[in-house]
């Protein structure tokens, strides 16, 4: 228990370190920038109440819009991360089977395809990829709806969400590199002598190997995804016109909503770190001797 604790303490202190860093390099760089926003010029004691406002949530208000930044935040984090977290759990769909059968198939029979099929489609762009599917599903058959507003009909929300963390979680390389991970790894398992010996004693050979030859690699590659993941979220909120983090990113760029910059780069910093933070707690719960 001491030991998850340092772990979780450490996490914290390197997310606290990346927030300063990160939001102490964007306040410099736009008091340089030409634009107004609240703080500018007020050197560190301007800085310590920004950093005061991010830790406490009140993010003020917009600079061109002038409406309280949370209002407009909050929903688009949350599509960002329902898109992620949606995305993460499509990859782990189609990946972990896949994974798991080459393990015991060798790459030999059926295996052999599925294994290079998640090698193409993990090197499709997730761009391409998102304007194929939207031509064909959506302009050409109308099967599947794009994103529609948040006044619309409930059942039409719903079917909305599901091209864009489709196209996202088929066309990150996350599918590749979890198929690759786990088939190595649990057929190294498999080969081990303890579960060689649990298998004589009539035990599932997959339950034997189902700790460290599937568990420990997953939680291992699929939080240090989740940059990579919010990288292609970018784009997905662009493709599919998704309300997310991102497109509001690029839409105060162009307006020079400087404070709505810095809000985004402090919630994103906090989106990976958590992801780091609860990849520790899960490695320790799974593997508590190796931490």
């Amino acid at each position: 228990m001491i030991t998850a604790l340092k772990l979780v303490l450490k996490e914290v202190v390197y997310t606290l370190m990346l927030i300063v860093g990160v939001t102490a390099l964007l306040f410099l760089f736009f008091n340089l920038m030409p634009g107004d926003f609240p703080g500018k010029g007020g050197g560190l004691p301007a800085y310590l109440n920004l950093l005061k406002r991010l830790f406490t949530f009140q993010f003020g208000v917009s600079v061109v819009s002038g409406v309280d930044i949370n209002s407009i935040l909050f929903p688009a984090f949350r599509n960002t991360l329902v898109l992620t977290l949606g995305a993460i759990c499509i990859s782990l769909i189609i990946a972990v089977p896949i994974g798991i059968f080459s393990a015991y198939r060798s790459f030999k029979g059926y295996s052999w395809p599925l294994t290079i099929f998640s090698y193409i489609v993990s090197s499709i762009p997730v761009f391409y990829l998102g304007y194929l599917i939207l031509f064909f599903v959506s302009r050409q058959t109308g099967f599947l709806p794009i994103f529609y507003p948040e006044s619309s009909a409930g059942k039409h929300r719903l079917l909305s969400y599901v091209l864009p963390i489709l196209v996202l979680g088929v066309g990150n390389d996350a599918i590749s590199e979890i198929v690759r991970l786990i088939s190595s790894e649990l057929g190294r398992v498999m080969s081990t002598d303890y579960v060689i010996a649990s298998k004589a004693r009539g035990e599932s050979l997959l339950a034997s190997s189902v700790n460290e030859g599937i568990a420990i690699p997953l939680v291992s590659i699929i939080f240090s995804k989740v940059p990579f993941l919010i990288g292609g979220a970018v784009i997905i909120e662009f493709v599919f016109n998704w309300p997310g983090m991102g497109r509001l990113a690029f839409q105060s760029t162009l307006d020079r909503d400087l404070p709505i910059l810095i809000v985004i780069a402090f919630l994103s910093v906090l989106m990976v770190r958590a992801g780091m933070i609860l990849k520790e707690i899960l490695l320790y719960i799974f593997n508590p001797g190796e931490r």
